[in-house]
């Protein structure tokens, strides 16, 4: 089935009174996820690293947001789970062929339309639009997003269920596109035989996207960074582009032609690729979402997983332009 890639509520609901959700190759995903402490990245290593069968039967505050109230025949991906900690990033990836056993456990078939949505902030589009991306970097590109989310559906009253769906085992399988959707580290950090800049420097030739709200981008409020190991509150040379700034009030995408023109408002430069960062790659994740969907491309924005947490630990100096936010 064909399905725009973002979606209001009420074609969801449309699916649902129709029966084709999770019956006609139409798969809803609960990306409900409540931020919490993860294990240290070494316990987890030993203990956790790819355990899901283990993961899965443990209570967790994601997994008690979804079941307090979902959109009925919706299925729960937890990003805890889907992701695990390592010793730079909050929300490191799996090799794709880990990745496809937990999507499998979660009742997930190849050739479905995945169909995402959240809770909370950015109107439920923040962690859903994250594992999204997460899924387009395992080469599935039949995908949605809910726009609104969550609170849009209660909005417009439709149906809420409680109910905690279990599906068979799935056939999905998961392949790595993650140089497509995914830049890391070494690669920014790289420099090409002969030329004197690494790829993070190229800031006139990429569009650098920093999708934090401005006023961490600018050093005014805490930015999460200590004020110890770097130097500012932003890389050098990159533009703020805010995920925030995408919603209207009623915590809706704004429409495609504001949105076009916020991003040329905002230094966006046409036919230069596109890296999106933030503070550990969630934020980023959105807005690269959306420009993939209002500018659709060969070369899609690749998200910075690690961004500026995993730079602060690996390369703070990056971190130089702009004030330090020292705590008072």
């Amino acid at each position: 089935m064909s399905l725009k890639k973002i979606i209001d509520v009420g074609s969801v609901n449309n699916l649902l009174k129709k029966g084709i959700i999770n019956k006609e190759g139409v798969r809803l995903i609960d990306c409900s996820y409540a931020v919490s402490a993860r294990s240290d990245w070494k316990e987890f290593e030993q203990e956790g690293y790819g355990e899901f069968k283990t993961l899965m039967a443990e209570s967790s505050p994601s997994r008690r947001l979804y079941q307090a109230g979902h959109i009925p025949e919706a299925v729960h991906i937890d990003l805890d789970i889907a992701t695990y900690p390592s010793r730079y990033q909050r929300f490191q990836q799996y090799r794709a062929d880990l990745f496809e056993k937990y999507a499998q456990m979660v009742g997930l078939n190849n050739k479905e339309h995945f169909v995402f949505y959240g809770k909370g902030a950015f109107g439920g589009m923040l962690f859903a639009s994250k594992v999204a991306w997460i899924f387009k970097s395992y080469g599935h590109e039949n995908i949605s997003l809910v726009d609104g989310g969550f609170d849009s559906w209660k909005r417009h009253g439709f149906d809420v269920s409680t109910e905690d769906v279990k599906l068979p085992v799935g056939n999905w399988k998961a392949e790595d596109e993650f140089k497509k959707f995914v830049i890391t580290f070494q690669e920014l950090d790289a420099k090409k035989e002969g030329e004197e800049k690494q790829y993070i420097e190229k800031t006139s030739e990429i569009n650098f996207l920093d999708s934090r709200i401005r006023a961490q981008f600018e050093g005014t409020q805490d930015t999460g960074l200590d004020p110890y190991m770097v130097n500012g509150c932003r890389i050098a040379g990159f533009k703020n582009l805010p995920s925030s700034e995408l919603l209207t009030k009623e915590g809706t995408l704004k429409s495609e032609e504001e949105i076009k023109s916020w991003l040329t408002k905002n230094g966006y430069v046409e036919n230069q690729p596109v890296v999106t960062s933030c503070n550990a790659g969630i934020q980023a994740a959105l807005l690269a979402y959306v420009i993939d969907t209002v500018k659709p491309s060969s070369t899609p924005p690749r998200v910075y997983n690690g961004s500026l947490k995993e730079m602060e630990l690996r390369a703070p100096k990056k971190i130089s332009e702009g004030p330090q936010h020292l705590p008072h």
